[in-house]
């Protein structure tokens, strides 16, 4: 594990952290939450091919009304406070808009990497400014391969660190 540690920190610690507890936008990796999945098959797929994150700008599709009562049903999903009336208005657009990859629960769809709504881990902030920026900007999150970067012992060791770093059971 020493030289998975070594791997790790040339590797990988200037977007996850030299603690691999991650910064806005660069997943933790010491907890429980995995958009593509947490286990050693997924990992040691996102270890080797990347992963691109995409979600879409949705400002032009729904106005900066539709952005508000999003950000206020989001937030009610967390249980922060949040107003009832742009939150029940929200939740019309989240059946609209992002059920197909958040999920009707809005657990969302590890297939997609498309991110839990409804816990507290949030990517790029769960406050509210974040939370409308996302909806209005969209993002773009990118895990660069590492597929010509290490050979397969180095990735399968990697792999096997991350997954000694996390929370997971």
């Amino acid at each position: 594990m020493g030289t998975a540690g070594r791997l790790f920190s040339t590797n990988c610690s200037i977007c996850h952290g030299a603690d691999a507890r991650g910064t806005a936008g660069f997943p933790n990796l010491r907890d429980d939450k995995w958009l593509y999945g947490g286990s050693g098959e997924a990992v040691k797929l996102s270890i080797t091919n990347g992963r691109n994150g995409i979600m879409p700008a949705w400002l032009p599709a729904v106005g900066e009304q539709g952005v508000a009562e999003l950000t206020e049903y989001l937030l009610s999903l967390q249980k922060s406070p949040a107003n009832p009336q742009l939150a029940a208005a929200g939740e019309e657009k989240f059946k609209i808009f992002c059920v197909a990859c958040h999920g009707a629960d809005a657990t969302g769809n590890q297939a997609l990497g498309a991110p839990d709504l409804t816990d507290d881990s949030w990517l790029y902030g769960s406050k509210s400014a974040a939370i409308s920026e996302s909806i209005s900007k969209g993002r773009q999150g990118v895990m660069p391969a590492h597929k010509d970067l290490l050979n397969e012992s180095q990735i399968h060791l990697l792999t096997a660190y991350v997954l000694g770093l996390s929370a997971r059971p």
